[in-house]
């Protein structure tokens, strides 16, 4: 058996020893080791398993059988003892194996660290030539260790360099923040040019583990603010930059390392994110370093498998230093018209050459990732425009001669591929043309195109497509293709129907498309039959695209609807059989014979079709032949099968967001006749279908983990339906306690239940919900606080303690909302009060529960009190983005809470420097003066302008030393 052979049984004993479930295969893994561990030449066998093997486990046994080994000799306990000069050796051996594997298992590391151990234990007095060998092992250590301590200090250098010093990013991870916010406190570092040519001098001498370390800090010293320099200290910065990159260029040596070569991409990347091309052309060595640059950008292309993820910084220069040719001066050579164009034909070169290497050699195809295809495509445009002089929106006929050219040829593929498609076709080459098809639409179609342009005369000379309107129906046509014989492709049918929706968006071109027999076709032939990504045998969550589909199709029939019924009728009949069928298949819902799965795919599919037309009908007479067609005969259906399957999210969103979109009021659609009860009958069926979906999701049980997907959702998507229906303007909701109607009540009441079945915290942590349930509240407190007033004190004060989290919350949206809620409510209270204290105004007192409300209060004051301290710390210590919104509740917690306001400002003023306190209590004054002790308008306003001069104050004293630190502590307390 040769050495590799033995290893490798070794490795599988392990495995059996440490993994095997069977204890008979553990056993006799465990008696072939121990003879493994006793065998005479275990010293050789150890260093080949630590040498070659793979498996973590045989590194583990190979140390712990060292272990034994050299105890056993110190005790004497073998044939022949382990001499001074072996135990040497697998001591320097051991240390080496450390430095040299830096990503062993912690469990095999503490194996050899014990090894080592042991061996200088036991050889604590052994000497050689009059000298404890065993005995300097701090030196050995420090020696071995000395590399651990210049990554720790590269890394700590690293760690201060991207430190996020303003606050201003929201994701460290992210690279899009190209400007490092340096304190004016470290200017002194960066003039002294040596700390920058210490890195580079790094780079140059440290192994390729650590050299990456050098760069990385490299990049972010480049990226250091501007505002850091004056201009002839940045331009001796830039200079010493420059040089330092073309010195890596001319000895490219560590580039090799997969590592360095990113980190190095990435730097002259914010070469120029960060300087002027004006500034980089007047560098000395500029000539030099611009055509090294253009030499290692076009090697890297080349080698494009080296390192994929790393061309895109590469891209991002060039485009960038093109984009700023228009700037540079006449005078200046920036030597870009010389190398951009070998970049740019490197690039398409390296793209076609790459098809065989990857077929060939079974790789990662670049085209999987789309979004890096689109993103260097984009890149290359930019390059391919400033070379060319092409500006956006100005045609030039030479290029739109060679754009028709490029066109023929493409649609001439397209024709020989199309034709083949029955016996297949290219995913990818499909996604290619539908993006070319895309980029066609955005620059030759529509209303500002000249139809005199070189792309249209030259698609007339080769392929006979004379005007827009044909080519319009050479868009049209590809899109039924692809409808029809790419079904199986999700991604495919998405780009696709993406392109008809962008086309009957237009004014014009949807009037276009509307003649052309093939649209007449789609509006006729909406089936399975026909558009096979119809039918119920595709996947549940291929169907999110059907929505589209249909949206694109109800504004191509609104084109020429007007009020003809009988047209639209005709359009909905597939939809109609497909309700129907569905109905019958429902109504055996309770028998042993319910097709069940049959019956959620067909109503998924149909909930998704009618939320698609619902969306596009956005007049008042597309509506309504809408909802007379869907209200009361198909309701029914829609609210049983919520009630069936509530369970399952899957089913019941489709449904939820349908009737979400009913209720939307989108370009003022829902405008009823004085005589008509759609309103009314329009939000029963709403509060129909939100009452059954909350009562039953209530009852169900569901992971922590899934709580979102299978309960919040769906319950996000009530209060979005909810808060629509009640802010839609189209139902006066008086009426309804008026004539006994409980559906506004059950609404509301559902939605209390629901809120708190929802622990606080997920309120804001999935923004979804946070936007909705905000938005909801927001329209209760503006409309309807006579039902808030009533509520229970420990629903009202959850409500409260919502939105006093949502003052804070980073979602400007959702902070602006409880603003404006908190608004509301300190209103109400604040007449509640007023109107009490005046007995001859008893009966303007809002009937209601506005004695409760009060009560409640009176028993937590804690609640409005900070909320106060949390609006007024916003304002005075922190980036108040909403300054206006947060202002309108401000004065109302203040003429509530006038006692708690004068003890605030007490503390605050108390808690400054005594030489401040002075200018903190005028400053207060000030936010006070004029003010009455009422809510008017004019009242409102003229404390909005105090705040914002008693803003400025506060910021302009934060700027300087001596603000005390403990006042946005004791403001937060």
């Amino acid at each position: 058996m040769d050495h590799i052979q033995e290893v490798r049984q070794l490795e599988l004993l392990c495995k059996q020893l440490y993994e095997s479930q069977d204890s008979a295969h553990r056993a006799e893994a465990e008696k072939a080791l121990v003879a493994f561990q006793n065998a005479p030449d275990t010293l050789t066998k150890c260093q080949l398993l630590l040498d070659r093997g793979d498996s973590a486990y045989a590194q583990l046994l190979a140390a712990t059988t060292l272990t034994k080994l050299v105890s056993r000799s110190a005790q004497g306990q073998l044939t022949t003892t382990l001499s001074l000069q072996q135990r040497l050796d697998i001591r320097n051996y051991v240390l080496n194996y450390l430095a040299t594997q830096p990503k062993l298992p912690n469990f095999v590391i503490q194996a050899l660290v014990t090894l080592f151990a042991r061996i200088s234990k036991l050889g604590w007095f052994d000497s050689d030539k009059e000298e404890f060998v065993f005995r300097n092992v701090v030196s050995d250590v420090a020696k071995f260790l000395q590399h651990g301590l210049i990554r720790q200090l590269l890394k700590l250098a690293q760690n201060c360099l991207t430190f996020d010093f303003i606050g201003t990013s929201t994701d460290e991870s992210s690279d899009d923040l190209n400007t490092v916010q340096i304190p004016t406190s470290w200017r002194p570092a960066f003039l002294d040019f040596t700390s920058l040519k210490l890195f580079f001098d790094l780079y140059h001498s440290l192994p390729n583990t650590l050299s990456c370390l050098a760069l990385s800090c490299l990049v972010q010293i480049a990226s250091v603010r501007r505002s850091l320099f004056s201009n002839t200290e940045r331009a001796k910065f830039l200079t010493h930059l420059v040089n330092g990159i073309k010195h890596i260029l001319q000895n490219p040596q560590g580039l090799s390392d997969p590592g360095n070569y990113h980190e190095f991409c990435r730097l002259l990347s914010r070469l120029k994110s960060n300087f002027q091309l004006g500034e980089l052309v007047l560098v000395e060595d500029y000539p030099e370093a611009i055509q090294l640059i253009a030499k290692f950008t076009v090697q890297s292309l080349q080698m494009w498998q080296f390192a994929p993820n790393s061309l895109h910084y590469l891209l991002t220069l060039w485009q960038r230093m093109v984009s700023s040719m228009p700037y540079v001066k006449a005078g200046d050579p920036h030597l870009l018209n010389t190398y951009t164009p070998e970049v740019t034909n490197a690039y398409i070169t390296s793209r076609l050459e790459s098809v065989a290497v990857v077929v060939r050699e079974r790789l990662e195809d670049p085209l999987d990732d789309l979004g890096v295809v689109h993103h260097q495509l984009e890149q290359i445009s930019v390059i391919g425009g400033v070379i060319g002089g092409r500006v956006a929106f100005n045609s030039n006929e030479e290029f739109d001669a060679m754009d028709g050219e490029l066109v023929c040829r493409v649609l001439q593929l397209m024709n020989l591929t199309d034709s083949r498609l029955a016996q297949g076709g290219c995913e990818k080459l499909e996604l290619a043309m539908l993006s070319f098809f895309e980029q066609f639409r955005k620059i030759y179609v529509g209303d500002q195109v000249q139809k005199n342009s070189k792309v249209y005369r030259r698609l007339s000379d080769v392929l006979g497509l004379n005007d827009e309107a044909m080519v319009l129906s050479i868009f049209i046509r590809k899109i039924i293709t692809n409808l029809k014989y790419w079904g199986r492709s999700e991604q495919i049918i998405s780009k696709t129907l993406q392109l008809l929706n962008d086309l009957s968006v237009g004014y014009s071109c949807v009037r276009k498309l509307v003649k052309l027999e093939e649209v007449q076709f789609m509006l006729n032939n909406h089936t399975r039959e026909h558009f096979p990504f119809l039918g119920n045998n595709v996947a549940v969550t291929e169907m999110r695209c059907r929505s589209m589909f249909y949206t694109s199709l109800g504004r191509l029939l609104m084109v020429d609807l007007g009020e003809d019924e009988e047209r639209f009728h005709t359009f909905m009949l597939p939809l109609t059989g497909a309700l129907e069928s569905l109905g019958q298949l429902m109504g055996a819902a309770d028998t042993p014979l319910f097709a069940a799965e049959e019956a959620k795919k067909a109503l998924i599919g149909l909930a998704r079709d009618l939320r698609g037309l619902a969306y596009a009908f956005n007049t008042k007479t597309s509506y309504m032949m809408l909802f007379d067609w869907i209200y009361p005969n198909y309701t029914p259906i829609l609210l049983h099968a919520v009630e069936l399957w509530h369970h399952e999210p899957q089913v019941t969103t489709p449904v939820l967001k349908l009737f979400a979109e009913l209720v939307q009021n989108r370009s003022q659609r829902l405008q009823f006749d004085a005589s008509s009860p759609n309103g009314i009958l329009l939000f029963r069926e709403a509060s129909k279908i939100i009452c059954s979906y909350g009562n039953h999701i209530l009852n169900v049980e569901v992971p922590k983990d899934q709580i979102y997907p299978l309960k919040l959702k769906g319950i996000s998507i009530c209060f979005s339906m909810l808060k629509a229906a009640l802010c839609g303007s189209y139902v006066n909701f008086g009426v309804f306690r008026l004539y006994g109607d409980e559906a506004l009540d059950n609404a509301l009441n559902t939605f209390v239940k629901l809120l708190l079945s929802i622990p606080q915290s997920d309120l804001l942590h999935y923004p979804k919900l946070s936007a909705t349930y905000y938005l909801l509240l927001e329209c209760l407190a503006q409309d309807h606080m006579v039902f808030l007033s009533t509520l229970e004190p420990r629903v009202f004060l959850y409500i409260l303690s919502s939105i006093s989290e949502g003052l804070t919350a980073l979602d400007t949206m959702v902070c602006t909302g409880c603003c404006a809620t908190l608004d509301h409510i300190v209103t109400y209270l604040f007449k509640q009060l007023y109107q009490k204290g005046y007995p001859g105004r008893k009966n303007a007192v809002v009937p209601g529960g506005g004695e409760l409300f009060l009560q409640v209060l009176k028993q937590h004051p804690e609640i409005l009190q900070q909320i106060l301290s949390t609006v007024l710390n916003v304002i005075m210590f922190e980036d108040c983005r909403n300054q206006w919104s947060m202002s309108r509740p401000l004065l109302g917690l203040i003429l509530l809470n006038e006692e708690y306001f004068n003890q605030l400002r007490e503390n605050i003023i108390r808690s400054q420097p005594v030489d401040k306190q002075a200018a903190m209590a005028q400053w207060f004054e000030n936010l006070m003066n004029g003010i009455e002790r009422n809510l008017l308008t004019k009242n409102r306003d003229r404390f909005t302008q105090n705040l914002s001069m008693f803003r400025r104050d506060i910021n302009d004293a934060l700027k300087g030393p001596n603000i005390s630190n403990s006042v946005t502590d004791m403001m937060t307390s």
